[in-house]
């Protein structure tokens, strides 16, 4: 069906009138909406690669990473190598318990604190400056002493002074970073082994533990251990602890290593040594 069209080209004079009319009230309209509210909720973000989370679970969350209160370490290095700032802006879940905030909010503000007594100094001609003494990169097993008996860490900050050049200031880094490795002390070559599935907990020479490649506290350890226990449980097997002690760590801090692992149910624990001489573990504590 075909429906008669009667439209025809405009070929006449425009009349300017309307065109000026439509133009005036564009323009009124334009300045009326710049007098009107946004609609929405303004929400100030600042920069939101610079926040650190606190969890429901009181975890604290940076970037793609959690960090428990016990990995500060971890924490002030990402905050460190972080683009995004300072400031860093600590905001919490709004189901995170008020004791766990307030506890990471007290883990984040040691973060920023840096004492000047746990801060290990690199001089311009290369020599380690710690606490009111310097050495040398082969004092580095003296250095260590003064780490580990020192009451202002961990955790140590690393200053290089501005004067020192680059090849010297890199030295000096590799050899403080070699401290931190754990290393085992010496023991015969006829070591004593076991056929049950281990487990293996680092000590270092500060007393910090290490489970799963970071540091950890007494909950965390516990947890993961238990984890470990109940699999070789359910393969009816015993499950034994492997301690990686520092040549250097506190008999204390080993001992309640075996305390903990006992409270949870693993009967044997065994001590890594390494035989004839000795070595550092691939655990690299940093500072």
């Amino acid at each position: 069906m075909r429906f008669p069209r009667q439209a025809r080209i405009f070929r006449g004079q425009l009349d300017a009138a309307p065109v000026a009319g439509v133009v005036f009230l564009l323009l009124i309209f334009m300045q009326l909406s710049s007098l009107l509210y946004t609609p929405g909720v303004l929400v100030d973000l600042n920069n939101p690669g610079a926040t650190i989370r606190v969890g429901a679970d009181g975890r604290i969350h940076f970037g793609t990473n959690f960090f428990t209160e016990a990995e500060t370490n971890l924490l002030r290095e990402a905050l460190r190598n972080s683009p995004a700032g300072p400031p860093f802006v600590v905001r919490a879940d709004r189901d995170a318990p008020p004791k766990a905030v307030e506890r990471a909010r007290q883990v984040v503000n040691t973060v920023f604190m840096v004492s000047p007594a746990a801060t290990i100094r690199v001089e311009a001609d290369g020599r380690l400056h710690f606490g009111t003494n310097f050495y040398t990169e082969a004092q580095t097993n003296l250095l260590r002493e003064a780490l580990r008996i020192s009451p202002a860490g961990p955790p140590f900050d690393l200053e290089v002074d501005p004067a020192a050049p680059a090849k010297v200031a890199e030295r000096a880094r590799q050899a403080v970073n070699s401290m931190f490795l754990v290393r085992l002390p010496g023991g015969p070559r006829d070591l004593i082994g076991t056929d049950n599935p281990t487990v293996l907990v680092v000590v270092n020479f500060l007393g910090q533990y290490y489970y799963d490649n970071h540091i950890v506290g007494e909950g965390e350890l516990k947890a993961g251990l238990k984890k470990r226990l109940q699999a070789a449980a359910r393969e009816k097997r015993e499950l034994t602890l492997t301690v990686a002690g520092d040549e250097q760590v506190n008999w204390k801090d080993v001992t309640r290593l075996a305390q903990w692992a006992r409270e949870i149910g693993i009967k044997e624990t065994v001590l890594a040594e390494w035989p004839g001489k000795l070595s550092a573990s691939p655990v690299e504590p940093s500072p």
